[in-house]
């Protein structure tokens, strides 16, 4: 019985230490300030505290009044603003340089500051949000995901600023609706569909380059490229970037 049981054990030590089978790190938490919480891919909710490891598939929620500082294992720098909830849908490393990076910001802003890929590297880094995706090499830029109105709904409208570097948004827009019926006539009820799942064939896609300070607005239209908002650049968020190593100037 006690070779068995410690045959199960040594199988079950030997699994954990195949290489593959266990999650790997693919950054690090640098900072916190107030709280914030980690829940990986299936498992339960965990505090992030300094130190911390985090993984692909975790997704990262940060309270209220509070700001979270991470750190990519090729050296990028994401920071995240209070209200915020993002996952980390793709994140693959060969050693210390980045194969490929995607976030999907569900709300709330994140800061990011991009370590440039080898010289022919395709290494991608995105941001993605319900109405943009922000694509970078190497840069510096910030994502604004405003919450959505209704529970459950799209968010109204995205945001992305970008410091230095280049950076290209594809907005994601609804598609034009028909026009009315002809045979429907003035003033006569028509019934409107529910809420429903929006398709592919009900959005179009529109690509903008963005340069040096300049940002966009996506929302139901795509707005015109202007100069940064220095509101937006200096708010509570903006305080947090400038305290813990970002931009000294917008």
């Amino acid at each position: 019985m006690r070779r068995d049981a410690w045959s199960a054990r040594a199988l079950v030590a030997a699994l954990l230490l195949m290489p593959g089978l266990a999650a790997a790190a693919v950054g690090r938490v640098v900072k916190v300030e107030g709280s914030a919480w980690r829940t990986p891919e299936g498992a339960e909710r965990q505090a992030l505290q300094s130190g911390v490891d985090i993984e692909q598939k975790d997704t990262l929620d940060v309270d209220a009044k509070s700001g979270v500082k991470l750190e990519l294992n090729d050296g990028s720098v994401l920071m995240l603003s209070a209200g915020s909830q993002l996952v980390i849908t793709e994140a693959t490393f060969a050693g210390q340089e980045r194969t490929s990076f995607s976030g999907y910001l569900k709300l709330g802003k994140v800061w990011a500051e991009v370590k440039k890929a080898l010289s022919g590297s395709e290494a991608k880094f995105e941001v993605k949000t319900d109405r943009a995706v922000a694509g970078v090499r190497g840069t510096v830029l910030r994502v604004d995901a405003a919450p959505p109105v209704i529970v459950g709904a799209l968010s109204p409208s995205t945001v992305v600023q970008v410091y230095t570097g280049v950076v290209q948004v594809v907005a994601r827009v609804p598609k034009p609706k028909a026009a009315p019926d002809a045979g429907t006539k003035p003033g006569e009820r028509v019934q409107v569909p529910g809420p429903h799942e929006v398709s592919v064939e009900e959005w179009e896609e529109i690509v903008r380059e963005l340069q040096k300070n300049r940002q966009i607005e996506v929302g139901d239209k795509v707005g015109p490229v202007t100069k940064l908002d220095t509101k937006r650049v200096n708010d509570d968020f903006g305080a947090f970037v400038k305290r813990n190593g970002g931009l000294k100037k917008p």
